[in-house]
C-alpha cells in the first residue's frame, strides 16, 4: 500500500511539472493534445498593396494585368483578363478567412488543395481544387432558380450545397471563413456554418462520381495543395485576406 502511495504521488508530481514545463521529461498525452490543438500564427495573405504572396496559377509569375489592387481591396478586372491566381505556398490543414463584395450578376470562387491535375479523357493538366463557390445567386443566370443549391454561395461547388445562408447582396461586404481538419472541411458565410463534408470518403465520392470532376482521377486526393482566387470574367472584390494553419 505504501508503494502504490507512493508511485501515485510521483505521477501526479510529473504531470503537474509537465503541466508548468513544456520541456520537462514525461510531458503527459493531455499536454501533447494541447499544443496540438493551438492554431499557427495568421499570415496576411492580401495586404491591401501587393501580389507577393500570389502567383498566376499557369505560370510562375504575377500577374501583370487584369488584377488590380484598389483602396485596399483585390479584384479581377471584367472580361477574363487576369486569368486565376494562386498562393506560393501549399496548405493542409488551415484555417481561411476573407471578405467579398459582389457585382451585380457576378460569379467567382476560392479554391483550396489546388493541385495540376490531368484529364483522362482530354489528356490535359489544370490546375484544380474544391471551391468555395461565390455567386450573386438572385441574379446568376444559371443560379437564381436554384439560389440554395450545388452551384451557389457558400456550396462545396456541385457537391454540397449550403444551408441556412444568409448572402448579403452584391454592394455589400460578405465574410468567408473555410476551415480544414484532415478529412473535414467546413465552410462558414457571415458567421454561420453553410456546408461541412468529409473529403474523400463514400459520400464525397459518390457525388464526386456525378460531376465533371470524375474525369479527373486525381481530383482532391492530395494533402495538401495552393489556395486559388477564380477569375470568371466578372469583378468581384476581396479584401481582409489571411490564413493560419492548424
Amino acid at each position: 500500500m505504501k508503494n502504490t502511495t507512493v508511485f501515485l504521488f510521483a505521477a501526479l508530481l510529473t504531470i503537474a511539472i509537465a503541466h508548468r514545463n513544456p520541456d520537462a521529461v514525461g510531458n503527459s498525452f493531455i499536454l501533447t493534445e494541447t499544443f496540438e490543438k493551438q492554431p499557427g500564427k495568421w499570415e496576411v495573405l492580401f495586404d491591401g498593396k501587393n501580389l507577393a504572396k500570389w502567383r498566376k496559377a499557369a505560370v510562375d509569375s504575377v500577374p501583370s494585368k487584369g488584377w488590380i489592387i484598389e483602396n485596399g481591396t483585390l479584384s479581377a478586372l471584367k472580361g477574363r483578363k487576369g486569368g486565376d491566381i494562386i498562393t506560393r505556398e501549399t496548405y493542409s490543414n488551415f484555417e481561411l478567412e476573407c471578405e467579398f463584395n459582389l457585382t451585380t450578376g457576378a460569379n467567382s470562387g476560392i479554391k483550396y488543395f489546388v493541385n495540376t491535375i490531368r484529364n483522362s479523357v482530354t489528356g490535359k493538366s489544370s490546375p484544380m481544387g474544391i471551391e468555395y463557390q461565390i455567386i450573386d445567386d438572385k441574379n446568376y443566370p444559371e443560379v437564381k432558380s436554384d439560389p440554395d443549391g450545388v452551384s451557389s454561395t457558400g456550396s462545396a461547388y456541385l457537391l454540397y450545397a449550403p444551408k441556412g445562408k444568409k448572402l448579403l447582396p452584391a454592394g455589400q461586404w460578405n465574410k468567408v471563413r473555410i476551415v480544414v481538419k484532415g478529412k473535414h472541411t467546413e465552410h462558414w458565410l457571415n458567421g454561420v456554418k453553410v456546408t461541412e463534408y468529409e473529403r474523400n470518403s463514400e459520400d464525397f465520392t459518390k457525388k464526386v462520381a456525378t460531376t465533371k470532376f470524375k474525369d479527373y482521377p486525381d481530383y482532391a486526393k492530395a494533402s495538401e495543395g495552393h489556395i486559388m482566387l477564380t477569375d470568371h470574367g466578372d469583378q468581384v472584390y476581396f479584401r481582409n485576406m489571411k490564413i493560419r494553419k492548424l
